[in-house]
């Protein structure tokens, strides 16, 4: 939702775009930074008391966004909230894949991946009509008054999935040998380098796209709202598809299918970017392809991944997102380094990212 203020935010701060890029490179860093910790005492106190503790330190640290004049503020704030966001990823997640066998949980994950999109869909629209009438701080209040309503919901509704029975004094050296068992399990890994490539690519996008449509095209944020609404859109149809595609085929098929459709919107991007530089729709139409490929690959692989390990399955969660949350800051990375305002800029890293998931997924995987 605040992404559409990005170019009011670097005004207000005296910034320039590699540093105001950092608000979003932070969240991915707090992200990646927490789940080893969280998946500790998930396994321990459960789920339900871990979402509970991160839901209400978000919302903290979003009103410190939302408050502060200082930058170094504002970072350490975001830096929390994405750590915060791990809690859900971590617990949540972890108690989807306690509930569902694997096909059923490919398809619980489809599901829940076209609702969560509604946010990245729908945000920057909505974020893009309050600046239209308000200030940019009044976004981060109204993510704070949405994300109160949702720990309470979650007071309310969110069962324990981790019965007590089931949960076991933190020993952290037997801890640490599972982790270890993970990060040397091949087939785990490999997918995991697949899923990763293929959102660093998408986070590129995501990272640098109010400053392309916005500065450098000159839209308005709304307009750019609308062009985040349609490549959403297209991730939801795709999520949807999934559902359809298991009826007919296997998983492994259904992730070869996203694969091939992600390839070739990265190269479309690429030769759309070389061939037409100063034409903004032909790049986004080639982001649309590759939206609707990841929806194919992601939940697929994200199963896949976890099916491919037995240690417990908060240990198999806190490392596929540290990973998966490491792609993302790597994606908002390079999208601060290298971004400079034109199409190719961003191209070349997203058609790297994917080609770099298909040639692991080729010559890796088992």
């Amino acid at each position: 939702m605040y992404l559409p203020a990005v170019p009011d935010m670097m005004r207000d701060f005296a910034l320039d775009t590699s540093e105001i890029q950092l608000t979003m490179t932070l969240w991915f860093m707090g992200l990646a930074s927490m789940p080893f910790i969280i998946g500790l005492i998930a396994d321990r106190y459960g789920r339900r008391s871990i979402l509970l503790m991160g839901g209400f330190i978000y919302v903290i640290s979003t009103i410190v966004c939302a408050m502060t004049a200082d930058f170094q503020i504002l970072l350490a704030a975001r830096f929390i909230e994405g750590g915060m966001v791990a809690t859900m990823m971590v617990a949540g997640y972890a108690a989807i894949h306690e509930s569902y066998e694997h096909k059923e949980a490919v398809r619980i994950l489809a599901l829940m991946g076209s609702i969560v999109v509604i946010a990245p869909a729908l945000g920057p629209l909505l974020g893009g009509i309050i600046l239209k009438f308000s200030h940019w701080r009044n976004i981060f209040w109204l993510i704070a008054i949405w994300s109160m309503c949702a720990l309470m919901a979650l007071m309310k509704w969110m069962p324990e999935t981790f019965p007590i029975e089931a949960r076991k004094n933190t020993n952290l050296k037997a801890q640490f040998s599972s982790y270890l068992r993970v990060i040397m399990n091949r087939e785990y890994m490999s997918l995991m380098l697949v899923l990763g490539f293929i959102f660093c690519g998408f986070i590129v996008w995501i990272t640098s796209g109010p400053l392309l449509v916005i500065e450098s095209f000159h839209h308005t944020a709304i307009a750019f709202g609308f062009i985040q609404a349609i490549i959403f859109l297209a991730y939801i149809i795709g999520s949807h598809g999934v559902n359809f595609l298991l009826l007919k085929k296997e998983v492994k098929q259904v992730i070869q299918i996203g694969l091939h459709i992600c390839l070739f919107g990265g190269i479309f991007v690429f030769l759309g970017s070389m061939l037409f530089p100063h034409t903004l729709y032909v790049f986004l139409t080639a982001i649309l392809i590759y939206s609707f490929g990841s929806a194919l690959c992601f939940a697929p692989l994200n199963r896949s991944i976890i099916d491919s390990s037995s240690e417990p399955m908060g240990v198999r969660v806190s490392v596929f997102t540290m990973f998966f949350t490491g792609f993302a800051a790597l994606g908002s990375g390079i999208a601060s380094l290298f971004f400079n305002g034109t199409l190719s800029s961003l191209s070349i890293s997203i058609c790297i990212s994917v080609i770099l998931a298909c040639l692991v997924k080729r010559y890796w995987t088992r």
